[in-house]
């Protein structure tokens, strides 16, 4: 576990539809600790029924016939105001959401063992509170000792006010908050992307994050450099989410028992068959993610009919396939507004649980070229997040981090720099998006006899993808494209040598301050000439 000074840190991916909770073991692996029903993840529910309060699995099961005292989506309204938007979304399912005195609230009703009725009021905030306690029980009941702090993921599109919300409840249900990071850093912790980072190769890299949990879809442009994160850009969309596959499958299957009996669930009149369909068809889902068929069964479905059936990957793949547009969509705007291309992406890395589906996966493949690596196979992908803050919380307990630190605004690169090759190709040697002050060197290698090292360094933009047509030339095939060509001449350096041999090689260092004054330093190590440049930046 994440310890120091005997002290136990854990990772929390506190989820809209599910938490999990991981912690660094003693053979350096991110560990997930079951919950008390032996489950890894735990449903972000609490019900209320009678005088009983539930939580995690037990509250969802509540949700099927008791789904009027069952709360859910608590965490998103963490820190928001109440609208009669939100109120009619937030209270779609489950639990009325109601005014009280401009902040929304989850209305419940307990009854007591004499029968008396009473109205209960929960806040997002007080949810999150019972639901947290629960988690840090949970935590320390596992292993056996105290909680000492926590690193927790959300949402990069989280503002400010919901950020100090969540820190506000960790502190009435007594976890500490070491760090709270974004959940695409948090997955690209636990793909260990950047990991082997050093001076003389910073491992500079461009990573898609696609995130598919049970309410949304979030798809982030991570920019990877020199073992530091920074999420350039992300697409939030609730079209495509665990939540709106089970839909498709319940859509199914609620047309084959509709068949089978000429009773539709889909009426409108049958919300409590539609809730227990809806978790049955959820596990299908999970199955068909490992299996080729899966079957769906549902006792006493509506009027006392039971329903079976079965559906193979294909036809389900068939009947998704649209659904999976509006993901698609995202991937190629948080791209595009990030100024990138997708020849530029190096990785597509995948986390939760929807994410799984292999036609998912398959359709977001297909938007990019086969250089850029595709990435699932860090274990279960729903517990990537809590894994990735659980790597987080061992840095800090070994002091790797400095955690006040955390929610400073770092300033970064707007553009790319390098070395100018031609009018039409730029070698990129400081990344987009790489946070300042930072440092690269490169190593040039000249001709022999040649006793003058020219060097332009240039602003750089993205070169846009060929045409199909232009792809299918074999000419073209043959030369690789460049992903960067000059933009804007910085500097024309010169540097006089002695006749060059074959070992002979030119260290260009390129070094960005936070005033963004760009300095170039060639030195001929051999000879011990050099050369500088000083490019004031705006």
């Amino acid at each position: 576990m994440a310890a120091a000074d005997n002290k136990t840190y854990i990772g929390l991916s506190f989820g809209t539809s599910n938490s999990v909770i991981a912690i660094i073991n003693k053979e350096n692996r991110a560990e997930v600790i079951a919950n008390e029903d032996g489950e890894h993840k735990t449903p972000s529910y609490i019900a209320f029924s009678g005088e009983e309060e539930y939580h995690g699995s037990q509250a969802k099961h509540q949700f099927v016939r008791n789904a009027q005292n069952t709360i859910l989506g608590f965490r998103d309204l963490l820190g928001k105001a109440y609208s009669n938007e939100l109120a009619a979304a937030a209270g779609a399912e489950g639990a009325k959401v109601v005014d009280q005195d401009g902040t929304p609230v989850f209305e419940v009703t307990t009854v007591s063992e004499e029968g008396e009725e009473t109205t209960l009021r929960l806040s997002a905030h007080d949810a999150t509170v019972r639901y947290l306690v629960r988690l840090h029980t949970t935590a320390e009941e596992y292993l056996g000792r105290k909680i000492d702090g926590a690193v927790l993921a959300v949402p990069v599109w989280f503002t400010a006010e919901q950020k100090t919300s969540v820190r506000a409840a960790c502190a009435a249900a007594d976890l500490p908050v070491l760090q709270l990071i974004a959940e695409p850093a948090a997955a690209a912790l636990m793909y260990d992307l950047g990991a082997d980072a050093s001076h003389d190769d910073a491992k500079d890299a461009l990573a898609l994050v696609v995130d598919v949990g049970g309410a949304g879809a979030d798809v982030s442009l991570v920019g990877v450099r020199g073992g530091l994160f920074t999420v350039i850009g992300t697409q939030h969309t609730a079209e495509v989410s665990g939540d709106s596959l089970d839909g498709v499958l319940v859509k199914h299957f609620a047309g084959e028992f509709k068949k089978q009996t000429g009773i539709d669930v889909l009426d409108g009149k049958h919300a409590r068959s539609v809730r227990k369909l809806t978790e049955a068809a959820e596990i299908t889902k999970r199955t068909l993610s490992a299996a080729t068929t899966a079957p769906c069964a549902v006792e006493s479905l509506a009027d006392g009919m039971d329903f079976n059936g079965t559906i193979n990957r294909t036809r389900f793949d068939i009947l998704a396939g649209r659904a999976y547009n509006p993901l698609l969509d995202a991937v190629r705007d948080v791209i595009a507004n990030g100024g990138y291309t997708p020849a530029q992406v190096s990785q597509v890395v995948f986390c939760g649980g929807a994410a799984r589906i292999r036609k998912l996966q398959s359709k977001v493949a297909l938007l990019f070229p086969e250089s850029t690596e595709i990435r699932d196979e860090v274990g279960e992908l729903d517990e990537v997040i809590a894994a990735g803050c659980a790597e987080q919380a061992a840095l800090i307990a070994q002091g790797a981090i400095e955690v006040d630190a955390q929610d400073a605004a770092v300033p970064v690169l707007a553009k790319p720099i390098g070395l100018q090759l031609s009018a039409e190709e730029l070698v990129a040697v400081l990344q987009k998006d790489t946070p300042l002050p930072a440092s690269r060197t490169v190593k040039v290698a000249l001709p022999a006899g040649e006793k003058r090292a020219y060097l332009a360094v240039a602003e750089g933009e993205p070169v846009a993808p060929k045409d199909e047509e232009d792809e299918e030339d074999e000419e073209a095939e043959e030369k690789k494209q460049p992903l960067y060509r000059p933009s804007k001449l910085l500097a024309e350096m010169v540097l006089e040598l002695d006749a060059a041999d074959a070992d002979t090689r030119v260290e260009v260092k390129f070094f960005v301050g936070t005033d963004r004054k760009l300095t170039i330093v060639a030195t001929e190590p051999k000879s011990g000439k050099s050369i500088q440049a000083e490019v004031p930046q705006n």
